[in-house]
């Protein structure tokens, strides 16, 4: 089939009309959109308040005054619940308590700081006291100040056997006096026995016997005295009862004369003789009686007697 060269032509002529058509549809679906109409925007401005703040420095329990409080503009969100805010009656509170807290210049009054303040007294931290060392063996058993002096016992000083330990007993001491008469007193009262050598006996045995041996609780005079009397005459021991005062005492009493028990005076003791005493002077001697009291012959006297005679008779 032979096309025309009319036909040719209106053939092109359509496929470039249509691609024409085409290429602008294009263009138009690629052209951008155009801008929206900016409107005003509108700025929101955040609510502010007025808050407390301290002007100077509070010391804690120090008086709040009017001038010590300072009004502070803030945003309420950057204040937070706790700020107080500027108000004649909030003013009126604080200005009438005492701060329970040390307030820093330019910091705000808080809520808590309407609470009245409440006085702690300072924390008493007890001292330790060290624990005095322990106490052993028989040294326990004394008194604060007190002494343990021990006594040998016989048959007649050991109460037959019935002194015992915590028993309180008396001292007595018998010894002639300056005329050569017994006598008999107390030195001690209320004395308390600490130990016998019975005392730490195995359990179960018996005493094997009377104490050879006591310990009594003294004070350091009481221990002088019973150690003089030990020294200056026979101790007899007897047993007492106890009484309210449990410190023993010293006694200075009347010592009791065996003159006063048998009615008989008192002997009599004749003064010793004085020595006699052979004098010599020269050819001369003097036997002398008795020098003491007396005095000696004068040798001037022998100087001047006659010297004998030594011519015999017819």
């Amino acid at each position: 089939m032979e096309f025309s060269a009319r036909t040719l032509v209106v053939v092109i002529t359509s496929f470039v009309l249509a691609g024409g058509v085409a290429w602008v549809g294009v263009q138009a679906n690629n052209a951008p959109e155009p801008l929206p109409v900016s409107q005003p925007i509108a700025l929101s401005v955040p609510p502010r308040e007025t808050y407390l703040f301290a002007n100077a420095v509070i010391e804690q329990g120090g008086v709040i005054s009017d001038d010590q409080l300072k009004p502070v503009e803030m945003q309420i969100d950057q204040a937070g619940e706790n700020l107080i805010e500027d108000s004649s009656e909030n003013r009126s509170a604080l200005i009438q308590l005492s701060a329970n807290r040390m307030i820093p210049m330019g910091t705000p009054f808080v809520k808590s700081d309407l609470q009245p303040a409440v006085y702690s007294p300072p924390e008493v931290v007890a001292e330790e006291v060290p624990e005095p060392p322990m106490i052993e063996g028989a040294a326990a058993l004394l008194r604060p100040g007190m002494r343990a002096i021990a006594l040998p016992l016989t048959g007649e000083t050991a109460v037959a056997g019935l002194i015992a330990q915590g028993d309180r007993i008396d001292v007595l001491v018998s010894y002639d006096n300056q005329d050569g008469v017994r006598a008999v007193r107390t030195v001690l009262h209320n004395v308390q026995v600490l130990a016998t050598d019975q005392t730490n006996a195995p359990a179960g045995q018996g005493r094997a016997g009377m104490p050879k041996t006591i310990t009594l609780e003294l004070h350091p005079e009481g221990a002088k005295v019973l150690a003089l009397a030990k020294h200056t005459g026979e101790i007899i021991l007897v047993l007492s009862d106890r009484t309210g005062d449990d410190m023993p005492t010293i006694v200075n009493d009347t010592p009791m004369l065996a003159t006063q028990i048998s009615g008989l005076a008192a002997p009599r003791t004749e003064p010793a003789k004085p020595p006699n005493v052979r004098i010599i002077r020269g050819s001369t001697a003097t036997r002398v009686k008795g020098i003491l009291g007396q005095s000696a012959p004068d040798p001037s006297a022998s100087a001047n007697s006659p010297p004998p005679s030594t011519t015999g008779s017819d």
